[in-house]
């Protein structure tokens, strides 16, 4: 470490990943006599519990359930937060500019800006459909979703009534699956609200490839749409969405979806400032890192999450899921201290812990471990790494 000088490190993004190691770095450098100054970047100035926002966007649990304050969280730990939109990093001049004109410079830098909706190149997607990847978009669906029906509870014409009750998600990952398990759920409530009619409830759920959770498995598959059908949820896999309109979703075999509501859960991408910035990506435009989640060629320049596309032991891809981008985080708060003190840094070794997907508020699916686990079992399951995951940041 170089002496009379603070060291600065910055981080960008305050997800899963870039939170937690700005957490773990505050806890490690606690009782040691370095010179570091952590800073975390974020343009909004709250957390994002990006897993909880298929609740917000049913009612189900208000926004300050789902975005927890960065002041709160950051209070009693030395780390400084910095506000702000990131519009470019300068990677030679170890430097990042932001929308207002202000440049923070660094020692290290940390990369963990998550991703933004992919749409697929898919005509009319990002103009017709509402996204949920953050919490103002699940604010956005359920006050969506709310006028629809209050709209189709004085609609005389039956047909056009079933149109504006109909929600139509696209894409049936965690995303999907978890916000249609959870609008079944809340459908009686809804209609009881407005005075919208039970029986025009619909609630497609459209996926492109012949499974559902297709990162879990077939039992997996078969075991979301056993519960979803249980629920009215009508399941079409191998269904591509080939054009979008307004209300209107163009598929397969030309054949037409007319929906009061278009829900887009078809996939994400990194954001464009990596390459255009000039660091390595992939082809979704993810930061290539090695296995020490050092972005490639740059010494001290580490990106994890979302936005990075790191590589197991054996070269695939590491999960884009905020489990794995957690433990990343953890993992590069001791690697970075390790650089700091003239240590070598060990290897990233992801931990394949599993997943557990929400079906409504009585239903779940996981694999913890490599097992299987469905009904109460993983319903308890997800509702204990939720509470732990909130105990971590108080």
């Amino acid at each position: 470490m170089e002496h009379n000088r603070i060291m600065d490190i910055l981080i960008l993004g305050a997800g899963y990943g870039g939170l937690r190691v700005a957490v773990e770095l505050n806890t490690l450098l606690r009782d040691r006599r370095h010179q570091v100054q952590v800073t975390l970047v974020d343009q909004n100035p709250y957390h994002q519990i990006i897993q909880e926002f298929h609740l917000v966007a049913t009612a189900a649990i208000s926004k300050d359930d789902a975005a927890m304050a960065l002041s709160h969280i950051l209070e009693r730990r030395d780390v400084r937060f910095r506000q702000g939109r990131v519009t470019s990093i300068n990677v030679a001049g170890r430097r990042v500019s932001f929308v207002d004109g202000e440049a923070l410079s660094y020692d290290y830098l940390v990369i963990a800006l998550g991703s933004e909706t992919s749409y697929a190149n898919i005509p009319g997607a990002r103009e017709h459909t509402i996204p949920l990847r953050t919490i103002d978009d699940a604010i956005h669906l359920r006050d969506h979703i709310f006028a629809r029906y209050r709209e189709a509870a004085t609609t005389v014409n039956p047909q056009q009534r079933r149109i504006l009750m109909t929600i139509a998600i696209i894409g049936a990952g965690y995303t999907g699956c978890q916000l249609a398990g959870e609008l079944s759920a809340w459908a009686p409530e809804l209609c009881r609200i407005t005075g919208a009619p039970y029986d025009d409830v619909r609630i497609p759920l459209l996926e492109h490839s012949p499974l559902l959770l297709r990162h879990m498995g077939q039992w997996a598959s078969d075991e979301a749409a056993r519960v979803l059908d249980r629920r009215r949820v009508s399941v079409y896999l191998n269904t591509d969405v080939e054009r979008v309109e307004a209300g209107v979703l163009h598929v397969s075999d030309n054949r037409m979806l007319r929906a009061g509501t278009l829900v887009w859960a078809g996939g994400v991408k990194a954001p464009d400032l990596l390459a255009d910035s000039g660091l390595p990506t992939d082809e979704t435009g993810r930061a290539l890192v090695d296995r020490y989640l050092r972005v490639q060629d740059q010494a001290r320049v580490f990106a994890l999450g979302d936005c990075a596309h790191v590589p197991d032991s054996q070269g695939e891809a590491v999960p884009a899921t905020a489990s794995y981008a957690m433990r990343q985080g953890e993992h590069l708060a001791r690697s970075l201290l390790a650089d700091i003190e003239g240590q070598s840094p060990k290897m990233y070794e992801p931990m394949r812990l599993g997943e557990v997907v929400s079906l409504g508020p009585d239903e779940a699916v996981g694999n913890p471990l490599g097992g299987r686990i469905f009904g109460p079992a993983a319903v308890l399951l997800k509702k204990g790494i939720a509470q732990w995951y909130i105990s971590t940041l108080r």
